[in-house]
C-alpha cells in the first residue's frame, strides 16, 4: 500500500469513528397514578352500570311474574263471576219465581188481578 492509500484509509477510519453513534433509546411508558385512578374509576363505573342493569332486569322479571299471576287470578275470578251470573239469571227467571211462590209459599197467580205500572 502506498502512502496515499494509507492516508485515505486513516482518514476514512477517522471519519467513521468521528461520526457519533446514535444510541437506540427505548422509551418505556409508565402508567402514572392519575391514569391508574382514571382507569380504576372507569372500571368501577362500568361495573356499577352493569350491576344496575342486572338489578333492573331482575325487577322487571319479578314484576312480569306478578303481572302474570294477577292475570291468572283475574281470569279465574272472571270465570267465577260468569258462573254466578248464569246462576243468578236462572234463579231470577219469572217461571222459577212463580213455581217457588206456588209450591213453597202457597200463593196463586191470578193474571186478572195483576196491574202493570208504567
Amino acid at each position: 500500500m502506498n502512502l496515499s492509500q494509507q492516508a485515505y484509509k486513516v482518514q476514512r477510519q477517522e471519519y467513521v469513528e468521528a461520526a457519533p453513534r446514535q444510541r437506540q433509546v427505548v422509551i418505556t411508558r409508565r402508567v402514572t397514578k392519575g391514569e391508574k385512578a382514571l382507569w380504576a374509576m372507569a372500571g368501577i363505573m362500568i361495573f356499577a352500570m352493569a350491576l344496575l342493569l342486572v338489578a333492573n332486569q331482575a325487577k322487571l322479571y319479578i314484576a312480569s311474574k306478578d303481572v302474570a299471576s294477577l292475570q291468572s287470578k283475574i281470569d279465574e275470578q272472571a270465570k267465577v263471576t260468569q258462573q254466578l251470573k248464569v246462576e243468578s239469571d236462572s234463579l231470577s227467571s219469572p217461571e222459577r219465581i212463580v213455581r217457588f211462590a206456588e209450591k213453597e209459599l202457597g200463593l196463586k197467580l191470578d193474571i186478572e188481578n195483576v196491574k202493570v205500572l208504567p
